[in-house]
């Protein structure tokens, strides 16, 4: 295998089609058949998961600049909040637990690490962390540091998110303000993006404060007495095709893991149905969060769309094998037909706990291809996030 700064390019055995969802960079992806020499390319606008940070001061633009990093525990994190299968049921998180004011972190602050399962444990005996839930009426916070290392404000994230959608993406976009009570001025220089997650073991408060992104702003901007200071998080997820509008919703819901950030998605029956990362209590499970994905093949005629909900005609279905890398996710799964399989459609659905599923990912191939009988197709999905391997 062969990488450089624009594409990689993948040499497979048997009759395999490698998808790549996000990244940075470009891709190439291709299936062969050795049994001919007979090989199809599939070539796709570069998907890329970017961001952008906005600044305002007293509703003026003061900076624009990219996100730099996610940090360590976003990646198993995201993968065990979206993409949970039967095999895939817990994973160990190194972290960075910060010590807020506005809402209170039960556990020290500092490094820890700790094992995340998919939903709450089944009592508070078992210790169990899940990576979804959330009792309090609060919001993730933007922690905000001045060139000196100070903390000296934290700004709540509202939980109402912009959703926009193109030919070319989706684009979400959170944000949050503050006016805070200064007597000198001050500045901007880094901004810390923390989630709010519990374990069955602390029944008092939130268990961690989650620290998920880091972000240093040169040249910082300065904030003077009485000024009000807003701060938007953009996220463009952009591709000719795959990204749905209900990824970038799912996305949001995972991200904020607080009972306000519930958001509407449509469902595979057409239906409309909440994302609930809300629990009743600490040992209960996530009212309705994923607790399954599948890999869904179809052979239906159809067009992409934003707003696609469903393949047009499922011919199979598998849970994936999912995989923790260094700033990223894979799902992949082998399938082999008895008999020869027109393949038109690809996708990734997720299964709610109140058994509605979802599709995030929708796939549309240039051209139809024959699965072969016996022969194995594997479909392989691919997540990479700007990333920073560290806490």
């Amino acid at each position: 295998m062969t990488k450089d700064k624009h594409k990689f390019r993948v040499a497979l055995a048997g009759l395999i089609l490698l998808v790549v969802l996000a990244s940075f960079t470009a891709y190439l992806s291709t299936w062969k058949k050795p049994v001919d020499k007979q090989a199809v390319t599939i070539q796709e606008q570069a998907p890329e998961v970017s961001g952008q940070i906005l600044i305002y001061v007293n509703n003026r633009l003061a900076y624009r600049g990219p996100v730099h990093s996610f940090l360590k525990p976003t990646i198993p994190m995201l993968a065990l909040g979206l993409f949970p299968t039967s095999g895939f049921q817990s994973a160990s998180v190194s972290f960075y637990n910060e010590k807020p004011t506005t809402w209170s972190a039960y556990a020290a602050g500092g490094s820890m690490a700790s094992t995340y399962y998919k939903s709450a444990a089944s009592s508070c005996a078992d210790c169990g962390c899940s990576v979804w839930g959330m009792v309090w009426s609060i919001a993730p916070l933007l922690l905000i540091y001045d060139t000196k290392g100070n903390k000296w404000t934290e700004i709540s994230l509202s939980t109402t998110p912009s959703v926009y959608s193109n030919a070319t993406g989706v684009l979400l976009s959170i944000s949050g303000s503050v006016t805070p009570s200064l007597t000198t001025a001050t500045n901007v220089s880094m901004i810390r993006l923390v989630r709010p997650t519990f374990s069955t073991c602390y029944t008092n408060a939130v268990s961690y404060a989650v620290r998920l992104a880091e972000d240093t702003i040169s040249p910082a901007v300065t904030v003077n007495p009485n000024d009000t200071l807003t701060v938007v998080y953009q996220f463009y997820f952009k591709s000719n095709q795959v990204f749905t509008e209900n990824w970038a919703r799912a996305f949001f819901v995972w991200l904020y893991n607080v009972p306000g950030a519930k958001v509407s998605v449509t469902a595979t029956d057409g239906t409309t149905v909440t994302i609930d990362p809300s629990a009743p209590s600490c040992s209960s499970h996530a009212n309705n969060a994923p607790v399954n994905t599948y890999i869904v093949i179809g052979n239906g005629q159809a067009l992409f769309n934003r707003t696609a909900y469903k393949v047009v005609s499922e011919v199979a279905r598998a849970e994936p094998s999912v995989q923790v890398y260094t700033g990223g996710v894979s799902l992949s799964y082998t399938f082999t037909f008895s008999k020869d399989t027109t393949i038109t459609e690809l996708a990734v659905y997720s299964k709610l706990r109140g058994d509605k599923e979802v599709m995030l990912f929708y796939y549309i191939l240039p051209q139809p291809v024959t699965a072969k009988a016996g022969i194995p197709f594997t479909v392989t999905f691919y997540i990479n996030l700007p990333y920073q391997d560290r806490v």
